[in-house]
């Protein structure tokens, strides 16, 4: 009888071992503390780690009525994930000035770590290529290059 309790102790902590870790949060607005800080074991039939980021208004008033992202991140099945990403694929563009919504799928402990939250970088893209169109233009009249002979 001892022996029977060690070994559903140990097949309970090898099976423990073996569940999918996964970061949780829900509708947080970047990813940082809880998004980064919380996580769960998953159960046995969740292989994914699922993440969910929206980019739209926010549903109450806002003085300039700015856009916002929504994160979440659970645990979720391979086939599920799948079909919320296909099911959205026609939304998830991660233009600045639209609404979005993307799934990110991923396998493997704490996988879903980082999110790729898109509109920032798109933003910073715009204005770096309109600095160097402006310099391009002052140096060109400078030194003569829009000159014709």
């Amino acid at each position: 009888m001892k022996d029977l309790i060690i070994l559903v102790g140990l097949f309970g902590l090898f099976a423990t071992g073996l569940a999918l870790e996964c970061y949780v949060c829900d509708n947080q607005p970047d990813n940082k503390d809880k998004c980064v800080k919380t996580t769960i074991q998953c159960r046995e039939e969740q292989d994914t780690c699922q993440t969910t980021i929206k980019w739209k208004a926010p549903e109450f008033w806002t003085p300039r009525n700015e856009k916002m992202h929504h994160v979440f991140k659970s645990c979720s099945s391979s086939m599920n994930c799948t079909n919320a990403q296909w099911g959205l694929k026609n939304k998830c563009m991660r233009d600045w000035y639209k609404d979005w919504e993307c799934v990110e799928c991923c396998q493997g402990d704490r996988c879903n770590f980082y999110v790729t939250l898109g509109s920032a970088n798109l933003k910073f893209s715009i204005t770096l290529v309109a600095l160097s169109l402006t310099l391009t233009a002052v140096f060109a009249d400078r030194f003569g290059a829009w000159r014709l002979a």
